[in-house]
């Protein structure tokens, strides 16, 4: 990683952590959520922390250690529990935090770079369930990333198109029986990420439940990589997400004659 690059993620993980420590105590105070369902359900700051685990990646979970860190943080609110803002819970709270976050800014930077070279352009996928029915059928499943950094994948629409028509070919050889496709990700919410699929993606759509992933938290990267700054803003104002994450799903034969509409 650059030291470019290393600095803009340095900057996303410093702010975004500041964020959902507010968020926390905004969930506390305005919600009565539970501390440890308000910090490891709804923001997931242990991810960012060298107690947290990657399956793909053969990483465990550190559950011990991320356990003591918890009973510190659970202090920190209640000492300040009465406070008006959650100004002195941020400072203290990511003091706290940063011997854990620092060390792995080089770590997920690398992780992400071995993502992107593992994908199709900003797509990887995979087969699983419809996200709100476990039972059902395996769908094709897109997963998102920006892979034209520090540029907007807006900018690249023909092809995000391109690597959407070479996923949808692959399975279609891999496997014949699947006829559905799915993304859940805040950014179905985003109209031109939604004009890359049918009618049908944003028809057959339901609202994600809170959650502390990126299909909720990465509207808070911009297209560099680094901190969303307006889109934080608009939530440290309204106490609500600016963009709402969304289960989107169509019949795979529907994508797929989009598609075609779309890179003529």
């Amino acid at each position: 990683m650059s030291g470019h690059s290393g600095d803009i993620h340095r900057e996303f993980v410093l702010e975004v952590t500041k964020l959902k420590l507010w968020y926390v105590w905004w969930l506390l105070k305005h919600e009565g959520v539970a501390f440890e369902t308000a910090l490891t359900r709804r923001v997931g700051i242990c991810q960012l922390t060298v107690f947290g685990g990657n399956r793909e990646r053969g990483r465990p979970e550190d559950v011990a250690g991320w356990r003591v860190v918890l009973g510190e943080l659970e202090d920190l609110y209640r000492r300040h529990g009465a406070d008006s803002s959650s100004e002195e819970i941020e400072a203290e709270g990511l003091a706290l935090l940063w011997p854990y976050l620092e060390p792995c800014i080089e770590r997920d930077a690398a992780e992400a770079t071995a993502w992107l070279a593992e994908s199709f352009g900003c797509f990887q996928y995979e087969y699983r369930p419809f996200y709100a029915e476990p039972t059902s059928t395996d769908h094709l499943t897109l997963h998102v990333r920006n892979a034209y950094q520090p540029e907007s994948p807006f900018r690249h629409v023909p092809e995000m198109v391109d690597s959407l028509q070479a996923i949808t070919k692959r399975a279609e050889h891999e496997r014949p029986d699947v006829t559905w496709v799915q993304c859940a990700t805040w950014l179905n919410s985003l109209p031109p990420f939604a004009r890359l699929f049918p009618r049908s993606w944003t028809s057959l759509s339901l609202p994600g439940l809170p959650g502390n992933h990126t299909g909720w938290w990465g509207q808070f990267m911009d297209r560099r990589g680094g901190f969303h700054a307006t889109n934080a803003r608009e939530f440290r104002d309204t106490g609500h997400f600016p963009y709402e994450h969304r289960m989107c799903r169509c019949p795979l034969a529907d994508l797929r004659e989009h598609l075609r509409g779309l890179a003529k």
